[in-house]
Formats: C-alpha cells, sequence, structure tokens
C-alpha cells in the first residue's frame, strides 16, 4: 500500500522511451500518475487542468514529445505546435501544482554550433534552426520566469529498449548481425545512462531546485569511434568500424558544474560499464523475441 505522505506526480510520456525507463525508479519514491492519450489529452486545455486538480497532482515530470517517427499519431507538420501547446496546457494551471520538471535537450543551445561543455550562461547565444531545438528554447525562456517550474537538460541519453537509431544501440545491433558499425562522421558526445536520469529526477521530486536549468549529462567527453571500441571490445567481435566521412563533427557536451553542486555525491554510471548493460539488454530483447516466435 502507497503511503499516503507520498508526493502526488504526474509523469506524461510514460510510453516514451525515457518515460517507460523511469517510471519504475519514481513509482518507489512517489505515487505515481501514468495516464494514456485516452485517459488524458494534453493537447486538451480544460482536460489537463481537470485530471491535475481532480488528482491533486503536487509535482509534473514532463517527458512527453510528440515524435512522428516514434509515434504515428504525431504529425511531423504539427510537432511544433503540438509541442509548445502541450506545454503551455501545463505551465498555464501551475497555481495547483508545487513543481514542474521538464526534460529539455542540449539542441536548445542550437546544433548548429560546436557545443563543447556548454554552460546554462550560454544558452540563448544562438536561436536553433530546427523546430525541436527552437521550441524547446521558447519553452526554456519561460520556465525562466516561474518559480515553479524547472528545465532539465538532457544531451544523449541511452538505456533499455532505445531507438534503433541511437548510436550505442545501433553499434551493438551491428555486431549482433556481424556488419560493419558505421558512423556518418566521428565527434564527441556526452553519453548518460536512463537509470541516472530516473535518479536525478527523483532527488529533484523530493528537493526544491536552486535554478531553473540545469545541464543533465555526465560531464565526460567521448568519442563516437571511441564508442563503437567499447561496443565490439566486450561484444568480442571484429567487424569493421567505418568512418564515412572524414574530419571532426561538431560536439554536443554539456558542463554539468551547477548539477553537481547540487548533487555533489552522485555518481554516474561509467560509460563502459553503462554498455554493458546495453549489450545485456539487447541480447535480452533477441532472446525474448525468439520464445515468443517459438
Amino acid at each position: 500500500m502507497k503511503d499516503e505522505r507520498m508526493k502526488k506526480v504526474l509523469l506524461t510520456g510514460q510510453h516514451g522511451f525515457i518515460g517507460n525507463n523511469i517510471k519504475d525508479y519514481l513509482e518507489k519514491r512517489c505515487m505515481l500518475f501514468t495516464p494514456g492519450r485516452d485517459e488524458l489529452n494534453l493537447l486538451d486545455e480544460d482536460a489537463v487542468k481537470k485530471y491535475i486538480i481532480e488528482n491533486h497532482i503536487q509535482i509534473i515530470v514532463h517527458a512527453a514529445n510528440p515524435n512522428p517517427v516514434k509515434n504515428q499519431l504525431d504529425i511531423a507538420e504539427k510537432m511544433f505546435e503540438d509541442s509548445l501547446r502541450i506545454f503551455m496546457n501545463l505551465y498555464n494551471v501551475q497555481n495547483w501544482y508545487e513543481r514542474m520538471y521538464i526534460l529539455g535537450s542540449g539542441a536548445e543551445y542550437d546544433k548548429r554550433k560546436n557545443l563543447k561543455l556548454v554552460k546554462e550562461e550560454e544558452i540563448g547565444d544562438s536561436i536553433p534552426i530546427d523546430s525541436y531545438g527552437f521550441a524547446k528554447l521558447i519553452m526554456n525562456e519561460l520556465i525562466k520566469k516561474s518559480n515553479k517550474l524547472c528545465n532539465l537538460r538532457i544531451f544523449a541519453c541511452y538505456g533499455p529498449n532505445d531507438h534503433e537509431s541511437k548510436f550505442i544501440t545501433h553499434a551493438i545491433r551491428c555486431c549482433i548481425a556481424k556488419k560493419d558499425i558505421t558512423i556518418r562522421q566521428d565527434c564527441y558526445f556526452d553519453y548518460m545512462h536512463v537509470y541516472d536520469l530516473a535518479k536525478i529526477i527523483c532527488y529533484f521530486i523530493d528537493n526544491v531546485p536552486q535554478f531553473n536549468e540545469y545541464n543533465v549529462c555526465t560531464g565526460k567527453r567521448i568519442l563516437l569511434s571511441q564508442i563503437a571500441e567499447i561496443v565490439r571490445a566486450n561484444m568480442n567481435a571484429d567487424n569493421e568500424i567505418l568512418i564515412l566521412k572524414e574530419g571532426m563533427n561538431f560536439e554536443y557536451t554539456g558542463d554539468n558544474s551547477r548539477l553537481m553542486k547540487e548533487i555533489p555525491e552522485f555518481r554516474f554510471i561509467d560509460i563502459e560499464e553503462g554498455i554493458k548493460m546495453q549489450i545485456k539488454s539487447e541480447l535480452k530483447r533477441i532472446s525474448d523475441g525468439e520464445k515468443n516466435e517459438a
């Protein structure tokens, strides 16, 4: 039985990669509400307000993001509008909850630039041209005007059931299929395991943040080619690593000093350990699929 003193938390986007991986963590720390689209239409302003009031929601973790690549119910031409409308529907009822955490993106900094260990103070120096980054930047500007909202800005996140287009999963599946690991162009990334994100969110559910925005990342740079080498070594594979374009692509890493000052004892899962976990997850996925077919 749940302790009635637990925070009542609404998690949006429970069926997405992040939502699906963090909800088990959240369920242990709070009374978690995870309505699907049939139960709560986030595009309906009145429905959002009614749901939050009737369920006495105290904390919102907003992980939902319209994505036509991963969900056929989302429409590419409306992604920008829908993501902002959902955010505004939650933003406009902040009198009815204590805090809301939005899962932002490093794309807010504008991925046309070389983003090397960028700091929160650099946000807005360049306006993203892509609709996803632009929408997230607009949200961040509104978040800064409220004492109830906080942007947890994610760079590269990986974990169980990640999309096949994500690089770590791509590299593992190439090794399983005994195919070359292809890299369009080498570059530095900052990869964080989704379980670390879950633990950070749990911390913020229990604690009031000192700032409105945080770069939520490990603060460690690693090349895609290095990741491929780690995957290959841990899978005892001898397939080639093919870099299709010479030179270095723009970096995509963040400075996490602000986050670490807030939670100085936090320790991230080491990338090599995380990759081992991901390999195990992918092998289990294949095994489960074979059992279901049998």
